[in-house]
């Protein structure tokens, strides 16, 4: 991607895919995990992939990887990477509404730094140049 260019409609897509598949894995993670007993780790293993919600997770996390590669072929790691950490938010909105787990001061400057961030960094110049002569 030239730095003149304008944001990638496909990265940001990808991004937004990402974004909500985590908070979907990392919500789904935590209620599958809290219906597991306490147990030596090995059952637990076994156990945890004998539930429906565990197996969703790796689903979901295997498309994640997927898409995040999609994304990683068409923008900077120093670019892709900020957006992504987004989804610290909507992980901890989404607990907040959905688990109703506390949100406190320090997760409010929290998400204030991440958005900052993450603004900051889409307004820098992006520094990908390929090789138009490269084989893929």
């Amino acid at each position: 991607m030239p730095p003149s260019a304008g944001f990638p409609y496909k990265v940001a897509i990808g991004l937004a895919l990402i974004i909500a598949m985590d908070t979907f894995v990392q919500l789904f993670w935590k209620i599958a995990a809290v219906t597991l007993p306490e147990m030596p780790s090995w059952e637990a293993v076994e156990m945890a992939l004998n539930q429906p919600l565990f197996l969703l997770v790796i689903g979901l996390m295997t498309c994640q990887l997927f898409i995040w590669l999609s994304v990683l072929g068409q923008a900077d790691l120093s670019f892709a990477q900020p957006f992504f950490s987004l989804s610290r938010i909507t992980v901890c909105l989404a607990s907040a509404y959905f688990l109703q787990e506390f949100i406190g001061p320090a997760q409010v400057v929290g998400i204030v730094l991440v958005c900052a961030g993450a603004w900051c960094i889409s307004r820098a110049p992006r520094n990908t140049v390929r090789d138009k002569s490269a084989s893929p």
